[in-house]
């Protein structure tokens, strides 16, 4: 019922309220404003960040039609009533629209005729322990987001020690002259936006960023943070790491064909500047967040490309020598960015704060940061190996040799940091839990992924399994990974790591698993076609 009558609110007319004609992306500069410091969600990050991740929340999209995320969060604000009749709230799930009664060939409905809605209301009054169902509460939860913005409840633009206070309209008579200040400068802001007078709204968002600056004198090392992931978010490294890495998979292949070193090294060139920039993002995560880069899976997953290249690069000047093993790690690794940058509702890219079980940077950083190394290594035998298939199913085994050679050298690297990580992990929960092993689905599934590669090991070292049966068990090991990785927090969703749940992106795992599964039974039948035919 509380839920409901905050929604409700959204009613209410605001300060800025008034009947308006139809609203246009402004193309203006933002960066000014995009550097106010805002206290949110448990930490200071730049108004920036605040608007990207809201601006996601609300439109499960980054980037709204055409609207930059501040100009479409200033819109909001300056104009609720034009937002509540616009039709802007995607209800994407068609059975939820089904039970809710709206246009089945809509996906987009205004805050107005949702709040309207006489199903939706009956749902948002019963007890909050039946509002179970996940999509009907995601679509409540969008409405009470953008009441709680437009109202100002969720501006909290004046600092404060510890909490910083949120910007709203009552109660002027008990702020400081400094809360005063900032509150008249977003005002000033906003009416010069309203306005649509750019010198005035620069010259505005120039005196709220130094009015809240003045107030974190004390903190220089808070003030370079907030400019870092300003630029962070500018910058889209992880984007232009993918790209990189592609190209130089793109010169490599040529260089194989053609024969020339010259397209070797532009493959090396770009795939250098690729790592370099993938480390360029993890540095400039952690020194924004002030711990290791592997809090949630969108973390995990940039690490882990990341690491892939490492390994790659690793067994070709150990023992390779070869760019196909070049061409499996970055491939691998542009799949991992790729993957990490088209869910942002499913792998959350936002900067959060660590839960308490987490605060433990030495910890954290050696025991996450090991298992998921191992998931790195295990991902490049996936690569390596899912290329020796492909060799089988070409019937070109020449080169199937060394690529089981390098697809072992990558297991056994893998195979060391998961038994690792798993025993510093059980130091850990000693600490943290009072025991050592509890049969978690967490410790399970890394026991489980342990042993299936064990298994490949020692099935190779016994003579048990031979080349082609060594390819594909290890690709279909790689789904025991994907499993502990994503399965346990993803789709389980049950044990002591409950920090790491989620949900989201289970099709488009399931789509992968059995992709991979009939690739590798293709492979298997056509290679008994040919066993059968040369009698064996």
């Amino acid at each position: 019922m509380l839920r409901f009558v905050c929604i409700l609110l959204l009613w209410v007319p605001s300060v800025f309220a008034e009947h308006v004609s139809e609203k246009a992306p402004k193309p203006w500069s933002w960066s000014t404003l995009g550097l106010v410091p805002i206290q949110h969600a448990g930490r200071i990050k730049p108004l920036e960040s605040f608007a990207q991740e809201w601006v996601l929340f609300e439109t499960g999209v980054r980037k709204y039609k055409n609207w930059e995320a501040l100009d479409l969060l200033l819109s909001w604000i300056a104009f609720p009533d034009y937002w509540q009749e616009k039709a802007w709230i995607r209800v994407g799930h068609q059975l939820l629209r089904e039970q809710l009664g709206l246009d089945r060939e809509r996906l987009e409905f205004s805050p107005r005729e949702l709040l309207a809605n006489p199903i939706l209301k009956k749902y948002a009054t019963r007890p909050a322990q039946e509002a179970s169902r996940e999509k009907w509460d995601a679509l409540l939860n969008q409405l009470q987001g953008f009441h709680t913005l437009v109202s100002g409840l969720g501006l909290t633009l004046i600092p404060g020690n510890p909490s910083w206070d949120a910007l709203s309209v009552g109660n002027s008579e008990k702020k400081s002259p400094e809360a005063l200040s900032i509150q008249d400068h977003f005002f000033q802001l906003i009416e010069a936006y309203m306005a649509e007078d750019e010198k005035n709204f620069e010259a505005s968002a120039s005196l709220l960023r130094g009015s809240i600056q003045r107030e974190l004198k004390d903190d220089a090392w808070l003030s370079y943070r907030v400019i870092a992931e300003f630029l962070y978010q500018k910058m889209h490294l992880f984007l232009i790491a993918w790209i990189l890495h592609l190209v130089a998979s793109g010169f490599w292949w040529v260089s194989r064909w053609q024969g020339k070193s010259f397209w070797h090294r532009l493959g090396c060139t770009c795939s250098f500047f690729g790592f370099f920039v993938q480390v360029l993002g993890i540095g400039m995560r952690c020194f924004i967040a002030q711990r290791p880069p592997v809090s949630n899976m969108y973390e995990s997953v940039i690490w882990v490309s990341s690491g892939v290249s490492v390994f790659a690069w690793c067994i070709y000047w150990k023992w390779a020598r070869d760019s196909l093993v070049l061409i499996a790690g970055s491939l691998v690794a542009v799949l991992g960015l790729i993957a990490s940058d088209i869910a942002p509702t499913v792998l959350d890219t936002s900067i959060q704060p660590l839960v308490p079980v987490l605060r433990s940077n030495y910890w954290l950083t050696i025991h996450v940061l090991t298992i998921t190394l191992s998931y790195a290594a295990f991902a490049l035998t996936f690569g390596i190996a899912n290329y020796t298939l492909f060799q089988y199913l070409r019937g070109k085994l020449s080169q199937v040799p060394a690529l089981n050679q390098w697809t072992y050298r990558a297991m056994q690297f893998g195979v060391v940091l998961i038994a690792a990580g798993t025993i510093l992990g059980g130091i850990w929960a000693d600490e943290s839990w009072g025991r050592f092993w509890g049969w978690d689905p967490k410790e399970v599934w890394a026991l489980i992924t342990l042993l299936c590669y064990l298994m490949i090991l020692h099935g190779r070292y016994a003579g048990w399994v031979g080349p082609f049966g060594f390819a594909m068990g290890s690709s279909l090991s790689f789904l025991s990974v994907l499993m502990a990785w994503y399965g346990v927090n993803f789709v389980l969703g049950v044990g002591l790591h409950s920090y790491g749940f989620s949900s989201g992106g289970g099709f488009g795992v399931a789509v992968f698993v059995v992709l991979e599964l009939l690739y590798i039974l293709a492979v298997f039948y056509f290679q008994s076609r040919r066993g059968i035919a040369h009698g064996r």
